[in-house]
């Protein structure tokens, strides 16, 4: 139950004029006798009246300054600044040989230049030749040519390998790091998006290593910088490259000792000379620029310092001033008479200074040094574009971004904030009841969770009691079509675990474990005589499956129901419903747990928590005769 927000300002003038008027009488002893608008009395009351109804309307009002310091008492974020977007940018050399792009570069892809993007990292560019080449059990190269999706490592726990050939021409030694774009099949949020985890556990323990194709020469890089997280999610890979390479060692192998994936991960492209980049360029502004300003501060509040081309612009700054370093927050609601603090004006590219209460009054200086950033907001977003060239540097190089550029944001208003703050109190931080425990499991950042199952009670060490305070949470990873009964990584597990271990009660026990599969196995009788046996055969297998999918399947398509019985009346008329006119489903049986389906009839109870995995279904076809023999 939530309570009303209350309303002070709930008087009118009339009204107060109304009561006033009332009290005359007694108030004066029945000495003041004209209670009309002429007379003087009445006047300074209705005058009175009015400046109270303006004092009212203040009070029922909340300003800006106190929502940002309840939403810092509260723990939230006070009103979110501006936010760049990202992408990725293929850089090509317009020179024969390799060229290097240090970090910090800034792109436009406007011949005006207003949008501007500044590289994340340095980028060797290598000149290239061709098209990146896979092999994992064979040539995948025409399947990742067109993005078909290509699987590279099996996710059964065994040893896997996966080895590509980059387009590198000529034989020229590195200038830089080898940098390329993995882009997966994988809901996760890529390593350059602002809704990126950092430091996420991978699924598996991956080396990469480099070797010369047609030889036997090979070796390991210097070090890696692995964005994907071990092939979890897109991002771009930093590879260092040893002393003595060239481009003729153009062959990198990635390998597993255990892949222990849940589902294999799907490449769908590999790009060469790459580096995220994102929509923000880094300034500098020293006292010969702002000596104008400064020398005309007085020792008063609302000093104001603007900074060269921000206007509209400004992200972020910091500010060193005579020696002592200031900072930017949101508000000066918790600042301090002698805090070196300042707000940013993003409309007009302005420093704001406090006024000795809240935030220091700052002094002249000769020795001024402001670092800020420009850019942010929704501009920044955009399509595909192939035109992306320097802005100041003489780097002979044109761009070209993979990706679209996205995860630009406007600055948050106050009114914003509030909207969210709203929004984040309703949300689930603590783990106390079983939907708490799932919510925060399929919640969990940086992972995939497709469904989550809390069984309250359930101890591993205890398998045959209920232990009081013990709570088993059984996670299904979130993978692709085709995957049978998905279990998950090692990665996640410990992710899930974190997560709740910080918000479980002090006295109870959380476990994070895979869910519990059980074998099925299906007999599907249909009758008469179909004109294309397998693929009716296939369809109604397809479509058990797909019934059956724990997470696709169910009546309503989000997955099986943890526990839930298996009813064969249920498994026909899914049956029933892919197969159409072209056969009828006389009936089906189920076995679980390797039973012959044929010795077992009604329906199979699954234990609390338990899903089923269709390992086996047979289908054969009876004669109308024996259908109607059984309803009889």
């Amino acid at each position: 139950m939530s309570l009303p927000a209350p309303k002070l300002d709930d008087l009118t003038w009339a009204d107060m004029m109304a009561a006033i008027r009332r009290r005359i009488p007694a108030e004066s002893g029945g000495a003041w006798t004209l209670h009309a608008p002429a007379d003087p009395g009445v006047t300074l009351l209705e005058l009175f009246a009015y400046l109270l109804e303006q004092r009212l309307y203040w009070l029922d009002q909340v300003p800006d300054e106190l929502v940002v310091a309840i939403l810092n008492l509260l723990g939230l974020d006070p009103p979110r600044p501006a936010r760049p977007a990202a992408t990725v940018l293929h850089l090509t050399a317009d020179g024969p040989g390799p060229v290097f792009v240090p970090s910090g570069t800034v792109m436009s892809r406007d011949p005006a230049g207003r949008i501007r993007f500044t590289l994340d990292g340095d980028v060797a560019v290598f000149p290239l030749r061709g098209d990146v080449a896979v092999h994992t059990d064979r040539d995948r190269s025409a399947d990742l040519l067109a993005r078909r999706g290509v699987a590279l490592l099996a996710g059964d726990g065994s040893a896997a390998s996966a080895r590509f050939t980059l387009p590198l021409a000529g034989g020229h030694p590195a200038p830089g790091a080898l940098s390329l774009l993995v882009e997966l099949d994988s809901p996760v949020p890529p390593s350059w998006s602002p809704r990126a985890v950092r430091d996420v556990r991978p699924p598996a323990e991956l080396t990469w290593s480099w070797f010369r194709p047609g030889t036997d020469v090979s070796g390991a890089f210097a070090r890696v910088e692995d964005g994907t997280g071990g092939l979890r999610r897109s991002g771009v890979v930093r590879l260092l490259l040893p002393e003595g390479w060239s481009t003729d060692d153009c062959g990198v192998l990635v390998s597993t000792r255990a892949a222990t994936y849940a589902a294999p991960p799907r490449l769908l492209r590999l790009a060469v000379n790459v580096s995220a980049a994102r929509h923000l360029e880094r300034r500098v502004a020293t006292g010969a620029e702002l000596s104008g300003q400064i020398d005309h501060w007085l020792k008063l509040p609302g000093q104001r310092l603007t900074l060269p081309e921000a206007a509209g612009l400004l992200l972020g700054a910091t500010l060193d001033l005579g020696g002592e370093r200031w900072n930017a927050v949101a508000d000066f609601a918790f600042g301090g008479s002698r805090d070196r603090v300042f707000l940013l004006d993003r409309a007009d590219g302005a420093l704001v200074f406090g006024d000795g209460l809240t935030g220091r009054v700052p002094r002249r200086s000769e020795d001024v040094r402001v670092e800020y950033d420009l850019g942010g907001g929704r501009a920044g977003n955009g399509g595909l574009t192939g035109n992306w060239l320097p802005v100041a540097d003489p780097v002979a190089v044109r761009g070209a971004n993979l990706v679209q550029a996205e995860g630009g944001a406007d600055p948050e208003t106050v009114a914003q904030a509030r909207e969210r703050a709203a929004g984040t109190l309703g949300e689930v931080t603590r783990a106390v009841t079983a939907e708490d425990h799932v919510t925060l499991a399929v919640t969990t950042p940086g992972v995939a969770v497709g469904r989550a199952y809390a069984s309250v009670g359930e101890h591993p060490g205890f398998p045959c009691a209920r232990v009081p305070g013990a709570v088993s949470v059984h996670v299904v990873p979130a993978v692709p079509g085709g995957v049978l009964a998905p279990r998950p990584d090692p990665g996640l597990l410990c992710e899930v675990a974190d997560r709740l271990a910080g918000a479980r009660l002090l006295t109870a026990e959380v476990f994070v474990r895979g869910p519990a599969y059980r074998e099925v196995r299906l007999r599907v009788d249909l009758s008469g005589r179909p004109a294309d046996r397998a693929r009716v055969s296939a369809l109604a297998a397809d479509a058990l499956r797909r019934y059956l999918d724990p997470l696709a399947g169910g009546d309503d398509g989000t997955g099986w129901p943890f526990g839930a019985a298996l009813r064969p009346s249920a498994l026909l008329r899914a049956a029933q419903r892919a197969l159409g006119d072209l056969a009828d489903v006389a009936g089906v049986a189920i076995g679980l747990d390797g039973a012959d389906p044929a010795d077992a009839c009604g329906d199979q109870a699954l234990r609390p928590g338990e899903l089923p995995v269709a390992r086996e279904i047979r289908t054969r076809i009876v004669p109308a005769a024996d259908q109607r023999e059984g309803l009889t």
